[in-house]
């Protein structure tokens, strides 16, 4: 079995393109423990959100890790806390400010976006 799971369906879909291959992406994320760039949370004592950034579009999305063993590893990485993919998935469907989430792939310059609505419609 693969080190990084995630990232190789990430690359899956970023070759085929095809609604099953982002399904079967979408599932694995849900399921998986992913990597945040947790920061802190001004004036709250002992407590973290995870990142967010406005790449790309200018909508902020929060920012998730596929494979977060091997993302942490990487250098210059913002990786550095793991949680429960439909642990995130939840934050940012509560995060009215937050278009959904972008998720960097551990092995390859590939980032897929899942919106709010999508992360709803996995959550149920």
């Amino acid at each position: 079995m693969s080190e990084t799971p995630l990232s190789d369906l990430m690359a899956q879909h970023a070759e085929t393109r095809s609604p099953e291959s982002y399904e079967r992406f979408l599932t694995a994320f849900r399921d998986a423990t992913v990597g945040i760039a947790a920061v802190e949370v001004e004036g709250i004592e002992d407590r973290v959100a995870a990142g967010s950034t406005r790449h790309g579009d200018g909508l902020r999305r929060l920012i998730a890790f596929a494979d977060p063993e091997v993302a942490a590893k990487a250098p210059d990485t913002q990786c550095n806390a793991g949680i429960a993919g439909s642990v995130l998935l939840q934050m940012a469907i509560q995060d009215p400010d937050t278009a959904g989430l972008l998720v960097n792939s551990a092995t390859a310059t590939i980032s897929l976006v899942i919106s709010r609505e999508r992360a709803a419609a996995l959550i149920g």
